[in-house]
């Protein structure tokens, strides 16, 4: 029992150090090492053995990875939401006159470029003065 508790206070204070370690915005690494740390607890309950915490830590890391990864691209959708919706993109009502060269605004229909969809959008075109 006593060997039970103190590799879960070790695997505890592993985790917590591995995490205080990756800096903020790295939620793969700590869901990775937290999960790792968890997953290494429960194996050693339900299996009393080495390879039952391996198994464990291992199926943990790849868990929390994911946990943690989902996490990260929520946090960038939502800056990428917040940073649209806050105009920091200028729109053609946007830019005055003087500002640009001479030239109008095309709209560009929706097509497959280099394999990917490019949505509409709208694209200045110069005209030589």
């Amino acid at each position: 029992m006593k060997k039970v508790l103190t590799l879960t206070f070790l695997v505890i204070a592993a985790g917590f150090f591995f995490v205080s370690c990756a800096s903020e915005g790295y939620n793969t690494q700590k869901g990775a090492a937290i999960g790792a740390g968890l997953g290494a607890i429960a194996g050693q309950v339900i299996g009393h053995d080495t390879a039952s915490t391996l198994i464990g830590a291992a199926v943990g890391t790849l868990v929390g990875g994911i946990a943690g990864n989902a996490v990260d691209q929520n946090v960038q959708n939502q800056q990428r939401q917040g940073t649209a919706q806050a105009g920091t993109y200028p729109s053609s009502s946007q830019i005055t006159p003087q500002d640009q060269p001479p030239g109008q605004w095309v709209d560009v229909p929706g097509q497959w470029i280099g394999g990917k969809w490019v949505p509409s959008h709208k694209v200045w075109v110069p005209v030589n003065p």
